[in-house]
């Protein structure tokens, strides 16, 4: 029997509906808070029951056209999502060498510092996870497909639980120097007006990592799409 997909892409305005695939399922969010796709990934993986399942943003096509690196596929279909054997699919893969918890350090500093050393401390062991010092893949964004048991089993016994502990700790609050970097001024412009924050909190690039930690060391088949 052919495997079944949930490709979803999160949109917050009517005008990005089109900037999505046309073949995949749109979900209209429009709440903000400060775990941005996360929040939303918490809420519905749990409900979804395909073979697969993805929850991306509106720009992901745009951001795979962009890509500095090599892609298989440049165009991402169902039929060629769903031709592949795998248990995870990466679909803005970085470079073996990308170095992603250093990098974190270098962009956001004494903030990410702060923030991770307590959640590496206080809440991986919690979950079972030992978190080594750098990780061996990085999957950025959300931009992935994984089978549902892994999705389904990430969502329940990493994120859940990882929203939980940062709601409770105002350090994952902190600002994290993301509004030096980005360079966008009409999304920094509706980002402060739609969050009443000035910059974004350094909890949200812990969470953007928090799948390839739950993944290190796991004998998962992942390939790049």
């Amino acid at each position: 029997m052919k495997p079944t997909l949930d490709f979803i892409q999160i949109i917050y305005k009517q005008e990005q509906w089109d900037k999505c695939y046309p073949w995949a399922q749109k979900y209209f969010n429009p709440t903000l808070t400060d775990y941005f796709e996360n929040q939303v990934i918490a809420d519905i993986v749990p409900t979804l029951n395909a073979d697969y399942i993805s929850v991306c943003s509106w720009r992901l096509a745009q951001k795979r056209n962009d890509f500095p690196f090599e892609l298989p596929h440049k165009t991402l279909t169902e039929e060629k999502i769903l031709s592949h054997e795998f248990d995870i699919a990466v679909l803005t893969p970085r470079s073996p060498r990308h170095q992603p918890l250093l990098m974190a350090s270098e962009w956001h500093g004494k903030a990410w510092d702060n923030a991770f050393s307590v959640f590496k401390t206080e809440f991986l062991p919690t979950i079972g996870i030992t978190c080594p010092d750098e990780l061996t893949r990085a999957v950025y964004e959300n931009h992935f497909i994984a089978k549902k048991e892994i999705y389904h089993s990430y969502v329940k016994d990493a994120l859940i639980p990882a929203i939980r502990f940062m709601d409770e700790r105002d350090i994952f609050k902190a600002d994290s120097g993301y509004i030096h970097k980005k360079r966008d001024a009409e999304e920094i412009k509706n980002y402060q007006e739609k969050s009443g924050r000035v910059d974004w909190p350094i909890g949200v690039f812990i969470l953007e990592r928090l799948f390839s930690i739950y993944i290190e060391g796991k004998p998962y088949k992942i390939i790049n799409l």
